[in-house]
């Protein structure tokens, strides 16, 4: 399959193409609660079958559709990247691509696809990438604080929705140009829905704890 072809079906969540698809009836819960002890950050987790830990932060005086959100995203080092859609679908909802870069780094990017084809850069939705954002032979992690992620077209996300449905996405290979965030990327080779307790996520004094884990200095996994 060339590369066009492989751009063609990146990201396709539900379609018939995936190797892995779980139909929307199995989509799973995640109320588990991750705190990092290098940052008192808590974060609501959610693990997928492979290994990949997505863990979610929000302000706990959040506003429907209108407040920042802080990811961080584990995963071992056979994922060649990992991603959310925020609607949990592939089409016409922000997407978060990430993935490591050999360099002992990793990588976010802000993507949207308006149908089934490549999804290509979005700049409604912009990433800082905070300290810690590092790889290493067994694991890779991101953590990003997300701006314009709560709102998209007639969509707003509920900080108190107990029930909000993502869907999570991940391939074995690596990016094209993995030290850069608008590189091309192949097809998927698993993905599925889930629920997510998104009250969970609320985190109190949000801002100076992210604003205190941006200043920190990089640690490794």
């Amino acid at each position: 399959m060339g590369l066009l072809q492989l751009a063609a079906a990146a990201l396709a969540l539900g379609s018939s193409a995936v190797a892995t698809p779980v139909p929307e009836a199995e989509a799973v819960s995640a109320a588990t609660k991750y705190c990092e002890a290098s940052t008192s950050i808590c974060y609501s987790e959610f693990a997928n079958p492979a290994g990949v830990l997505y863990r979610i932060a929000i302000p706990d005086t959040a506003t429907v559709g209108n407040f920042d959100l802080l990811l961080q995203i584990v995963a071992p080092k056979a994922i060649g990247w990992a991603g959310v859609a925020w609607g949990g679908v592939m089409t016409n909802n922000p997407l978060t691509v990430a993935w490591a870069n050999p360099g002992a780094t990793s990588v976010v990017s802000s993507r949207r696809a308006s149908s089934r084809t490549y999804p290509t850069p979005f700049a409604d939705v912009s990433y800082t990438v905070l300290p810690g954002s590092t790889s290493n032979s067994t694991h890779w992690t991101v953590t990003a604080l997300a701006k314009g992620l709560s709102a998209w077209g007639t969509t707003k996300l509920d900080p108190a929705s107990t029930a909000t449905q993502f869907a999570w996405v991940t391939s074995a290979t690596a990016p094209v140009e993995p030290a850069n965030n608008a590189s091309r990327f192949g097809i998927h080779t698993a993905h599925a829905k889930w629920s997510h307790d998104l009250s969970s996520s609320k985190l109190a004094n949000f801002a100076a704890l992210v604003q205190q884990a941006a200043a920190a200095k990089p640690a490794t996994l």
